[in-house]
């Protein structure tokens, strides 16, 4: 189970999702997208929020989407994720379930993060701090 401590403001989870260094979308259990941010989605707009999340995806997706929600949705996985290289860019794609205290089914979010500067990580820089 994942604790947390202390709250924050509407501002400060404005500023927090803002500056988040990976891009999201959320829907709701309706599957109806209710939020995303980021360069990922910058083939959607306004327009989708409110609509269904499968509005949101190219044919070739709908497929494996319709299995994770399928899966999240009867409690049988609550991660799916994958991994490509585009133009250079090594991008990392996870789905993950919602679920409120009680294990209900509550929606999903998705998390795309350009990974590519971590892959090319090596050696260790315990605290974290500057190039030179």
């Amino acid at each position: 189970m994942l604790w947390k401590r202390g709250s924050l403001s509407s501002e400060q989870v404005d500023l927090v999702l803002r500056h988040m260094p990976l891009d999201i979308s959320v829907a709701d259990a309706d599957d109806v997208l209710v939020f995303w941010k980021g360069d990922t989605y910058k083939t959607c707009d306004g327009r989708y929020v409110g609509r269904d999340v499968r509005d949101c995806h190219p044919e070739e997706a709908l497929a494996p989407l319709e299995e994770i929600l399928r899966a999240f949705r009867s409690g049988e996985r609550d991660v799916a994720e994958g991994w490509h290289e585009t133009k250079g860019r090594f991008k990392v794609t996870r789905y993950i379930a919602l679920r409120n205290d009680a294990g209900d089914y509550r929606g999903i979010l998705e998390v795309n993060l350009d990974a590519t500067e971590l892959r090319a990580l090596t050696g260790e820089r315990a605290l974290p701090g500057w190039e030179d």
